[in-house]
């Protein structure tokens, strides 16, 4: 008998309402009456001994999962002769199902990124030891939070691996569609049951429509309907990746949820590159008259709406775009003056370059400003050869920074906290233990103090009710910046005369830009209006700032004066999904995170020009569709630091040439990190 609404388990966990129900159990969400917030209640019907002892061992295990797109179990227990109920974090948002339900196909643009992130969560999942198969991935599943994450939901039982690749005995959901031939008991489940869910989910959510069920398949009873026979629109790679990973036999699809991500993330219906898209027409003759987007359902059925032809709006942006590029090329001057930027110097294997020392003129070779007037001692750094492993060497670095050294957030003690490292991986240093955890790093231009948010349990754009906290690295002092009582603040980043700190807050609700008067302690907020205002940074001569703004459902970056009036756009009307700016040191260049296809990717755009398309880093070569997130410039503007997770897993810290010749991954744990920060 499913629980009711008000009873209380344990003597602490309130039961709201039914959230799903089947015949293994429910899951409930609920009120933590001791903590007062929400939960969510998996329960699980299965209480013989044998699923008893099983039990306990395997949710211990899926309590020590840390990671941003999985909720956190926070609590497991079992009531003898009714059943065992794991507890876990209440994920806001709506579900995929739902999102279907109510909307119909999701574009693939909008649909891959989260699709990635769910890839990111499996990966982690079958990495562990022994691996956890999560076994139930569904659109009802991945849940879409307020601030556009996506969160695989719902972990059930008998999911941890043996050894074999067998999952240990239990209990088997089986979702029609969903599920492959070898979860109906006609074979062992392993990662790849996953991959094939995960594919027969992305298919429902591109299609509005349902698989054909994987068992009628195996017994040739039913034949896949091709993904573009049902929606047009979706581009051929993609298409091809979810149709492999549909296959029936485990050897024929992906065999790691890594390369399955690495199928979709080279694939998408928006191919960017100098602020250009490629639009693929399909074959009308190919579209048979009864299929086409359906609205998702319980079971299979076909509801034909006839062909698909290319939207006029996406003939309008491609003669728009040949249009751009018209007139990109009619400026040469400035086309050489961002090729220059692209470029930037490009060493010889054993060449060593000095950076400039404060007052020297740098060298001719350089295309940016020098180091920060405020450092103390130049730091010779070792360029390395065009090749994944050797990374710049810089020399020990005084009190008060130096350009080899960076600071970043990672959660590889359990729950995020700031790290200092040197460029050669070398000397990392835990510089926070804040309880709720620490991230968004931010060096004062004295490279002394550092300003980072807490709480932050994960890695995420928003964070409600935190604060902003000063760690001064000489005397070890930490102090709490004036706040409101959860107001909200973080996204901190000091003026160039490290007097003022802009930062973000939601102290009036939504997301403002704030300037904080470090003397006074008096915050103004500068944003007006009823956007979402967020990540904003300076210019190097203290007296504008760029911002990340989200006035659709698109963000775009703008910039205002520290007056806050007259706000002005940056981002041109078809540069969307623009995030993190960075100014150059010379205030003559902006480097923003831009998604291409879903994926982060890095693109350049002069700052007097902004009416000129952005150009995209690295657009050829092995790190065309490596995804490249919160990237920062070095001071000597020569290399570029980023968040980066090219297996699809594993977050690292990387650092790149401005030319895309020399890289390497400055951390290699299989922790999550993120937010780096070049110390002055």
């Amino acid at each position: 008998m499913p629980l009711n609404a008000g009873e209380v388990l344990r003597d602490r966990y309130r039961v709201v309402e039914i959230l799903g129900q089947g015949g293994m159990g429910a899951v409930y969400r609920a009120e933590d009456v001791n903590l007062g917030v929400m939960v969510a209640i998996k329960e699980n019907l299965f209480i013989t001994e044998e699923y008893a002892r099983q039990f306990r061992r395997e949710a211990t295990i899926l309590a020590s999962l840390r990671h941003p797109n999985l909720p956190r179990v926070t609590d497991h227990f079992v009531i003898e002769g009714q059943g065992q109920y794991l507890v876990m974090d209440f994920v806001e948002g709506e579900d995929l199902r739902q999102r279907v339900e109510r909307s119909g196909a999701v574009p693939e643009k909008v649909a891959l990124p989260w699709f990635l992130e769910v890839c990111d969560a499996l990966s982690y999942l079958h990495s562990r030891t022994p691996p956890i198969i999560h076994r139930d991935v569904k659109p009802g599943n991945i849940r879409i939070t307020p601030d556009g994450k996506a969160v695989l939901v719902d972990f059930g039982l008998a999911k941890i691996a043996e050894s074999g690749s067998v999952t240990t005995t239990g209990a088997k959901a089986m979702t029609p569609g969903f599920s492959p031939p070898e979860q109906y008991g006609t074979g062992p489940t392993d990662p790849r049951t996953d991959i094939y869910s995960l594919a027969a989910t992305l298919y429902a959510v591109l299609t509005a429509a349902i698989p054909e069920d994987a068992l009628e398949r195996a017994m040739g009873r039913m034949e896949l309907t091709p993904l573009r026979m049902r929606e047009a629109t979706i581009s051929p790679s993609v298409a091809r990746a979810v149709e492999k990973a549909l296959s029936i036999r485990p050897d024929d699809r992906f065999q790691t949820v890594q390369e399955f991500a690495t199928a979709l993330r080279s694939a998408s219906t928006v191919e960017e590159g100098i602020g250009g898209y490629t639009l693929p027409i399909a074959d009308a003759e190919q579209l048979p008259e009864d299929l086409g987007p359906r609205s998702m359902r319980t079971k299979l059925e076909a509801v034909g709406e006839g062909k698909r032809r290319l939207p006029r709006g996406a003939l309008l942006a491609a003669l728009l775009f040949i249009a751009a590029l018209g007139a990109f090329a009619a400026l040469p001057d400035q086309r050489a003056r961002l090729a220059a930027i692209l470029a930037g110097p490009v060493p010889l294997p054993s060449e060593t370059r000095t950076l400039a020392t404060p007052g020297e003129t740098p060298p001719a070779t350089d295309t940016l400003a020098p180091p920060s007037p405020t450092a103390t001692t130049a730091a010779p750094v070792v360029l390395p050869q065009a090749s994944d492993t050797p990374v710049p060497t810089p020399a020990a670095t005084p009190v008060g920074g130096g350009v080899g050294q960076i600071a970043f957030a990672s959660d590889r003690s359990g729950i995020p906290q700031i790290y200092l490292l040197n460029v050669d991986g070398t000397g990392l240093t835990q510089l926070t233990s804040a309880e709720d955890g620490a991230c968004q790093p931010a060096w004062s231009p004295d490279g002394v103090r550092l300003v980072y948010t807490s709480p932050c349990r994960r890695n995420r754009e928003h964070y409600p009710g935190s604060s902003l906290w000063l760690l001064d690295l000489e005397s070890g002092e930490v102090r709490q910046l004036p706040t409101v009582i959860g107001g909200g603040d973080y996204d901190p980043a000091w003026s160039p005369d490290g007097k003022k700190l802009a930062f973000t807050s939601q102290r009036d609700r939504r997301a403002q830009i704030y300037l904080l008067d470090l003397e006074s302690g008096v915050a103004t907020n500068l944003s007006s209006g009823p956007a979402s205002d967020f990540q904003p940074a300076w210019d190097p001569r203290g007296v504008q700032l760029l911002f990340t703004t989200r006035r659709s459902e698109r963000t775009a970056i703008w910039f205002m004066p520290l007056s806050g009036e007259g706000a002005q756009r940056f981002s041109m009307q078809n540069e969307r999904d623009d995030s993190h700016p960075d100014w150059s040191r010379d205030g003559q260049f902006v480097l923003i995170e831009r998604a291409i296809g879903g994926i982060p990717r890095l693109v350049v755009k002069p700052f007097e020009a902004r009416d000129r398309v952005a150009v995209q880093l690295c657009l050829e070569g092995p790190r065309a569709a490596q995804p490249m997130a919160e990237a920062k410039w070095s001071p000597d503007g020569n290399w570029i630091l980023f968040e980066t997770w090219p297996q699809g897993n594993d977050h690292n810290i990387g650092l790149i040439s401005s030319s895309c010749t020399n890289y390497a991954e400055l951390t290699q744990d299989p922790a999550y990190d993120f937010d780096p920060a070049w110390r002055p």
